[in-house]
């Protein structure tokens, strides 16, 4: 009996089509060296001799999605009032036709459905866990991703699995294309493999916009669970994942953090205090809209979004190792603002609300 042929996914999530939009490059073997010089800076968590933790870039952006979602729901909630409200339903039945009761039905079934799909997405946002970190685990060659389910983490085979180095663009015009490397569990048909409805991929760290990043952090694991952590370079930065301070409410897209809390300490030859004073320069015409993101990240990070904790059994099987501990002489990434970098978010906060007093004079007035 001939055996039917698989019919291959193409126009679905991770098809061929989907695929080739995001630009998907083979890495190869996971014995295979990169090439490329290994970071595991704001990578991650913690770690011991054979289990090391890391994020999947969920809680860069967790928060910053409920202000348009609340803004959506709330524009709904605003339309049914109207509609249904005593004056407004006694108007539309007496002076709307057939046709036009017809067409506000649909686009009420359309509103409604809109409207439940934005609350999930609100509720999950505001409410819903600050990462989906990873572990990689040497003793069982397998890497455990953290789901939110009753069937607990989804489980890679590390010596099964492909890196794949992926690239996706923001249309019409993806100038900027944010870049990360996935792990991704394939069938012999190239096909990506699914646990109902999650793909079996994971992704090291944030998606950035360079190519050099990325491909860092996944030299950083490659070499944990190839070689084991003494050939690990050091770390200064680890995650946390509910930070303490109130950075996340002013560093701006983690711009300060990122590239200029450690201006100070550079070698005099890596000072350039021309592009600091245009970076803050740039920012600060565009902190008006670009800080009520921020704010929102901070509020869920710190206090609505909840900690992802893994199963007892996987607590053990990491136990066998020894204490998780973040990595040794790294400080996390939530350290206090230093001096210069409270400068620099005060001229940006003073931007913004400048912007706003004077939009609101040109309304007002």
């Amino acid at each position: 009996m001939v055996q039917a042929k698989k019919k291959r996914r193409v126009f679905s999530t991770y098809g061929s089509l989907d695929k080739r939009a995001r630009a998907w490059q083979y890495l190869g073997p996971v014995g295979r060296n990169t090439g490329q010089r290994p970071n595991g800076d704001d990578l991650i968590y913690r770690s011991n001799c054979t289990t090391l933790e890391i994020g999947q870039g969920v809680s860069n952006f967790k928060g910053m999605i409920w202000l348009v979602a609340s803004s959506v729901v709330g524009s709904i909630v605003f339309y049914f009032y109207a509609i249904f409200s005593a004056t407004g339903i006694e108007s539309l039945i007496s002076n709307a036709s057939f046709f036009t009761l017809l067409i506000g039905s649909l686009i009420s079934i359309i509103l409604a459905i809109a409207g439940f799909f934005f609350s999930t997405i609100l509720i999950n946002d505001l409410f819903g866990y600050t990462d989906a970190p990873l572990r990689f685990d040497r003793a069982s060659r397998k890497v455990y991703v953290w789901a939110s389910r009753k069937q607990g983490p989804m489980v890679l085979d590390w010596d099964a699995i492909k890196p794949v180095a992926q690239s996706v663009g923001m249309p019409p015009y993806q100038v900027n294309r944010f870049r990360s490397v996935l792990l991704v569990d394939e069938d012999v048909d190239g096909e990506v493999r699914f646990e109902g409805h999650l793909p079996r991929i994971a992704q090291i760290g944030s998606a950035v916009l360079d190519r050099e990043s990325p491909l860092a952090a996944y030299e950083y694991c490659r070499l944990f669970m190839e070689h084991g952590p003494q050939v690990l370079p050091a770390v200064k930065r680890h995650l946390v994942f509910r930070p303490r301070g109130w950075r996340n409410f002013f560093d701006i897209m983690g711009l300060i953090g990122g590239f200029m809390r450690d201006y100070p300490s550079r070698p005099k030859e890596e000072r350039s205090l021309g592009w600091m004073i245009f970076g803050v320069v740039i920012v600060a015409p565009v902190a008006f809209f670009l800080w009520p993101w921020q704010l929102t990240q901070g509020l869920a990070v710190k206090f609505t979004t909840r900690v992802p904790k893994w199963p007892q059994a996987y607590e053990e099987m990491a136990a066998l190792g020894g204490p998780m501990r973040p990595p040794a002489g790294s400080e996390p990434n939530d350290m206090p603002m230093l001096p210069h970098e409270k400068l620099i978010a005060g001229i940006w906060i003073a931007s913004a609300v400048a912007v706003w007093i004077w939009l609101a004079w040109l309304v007002w007035r």
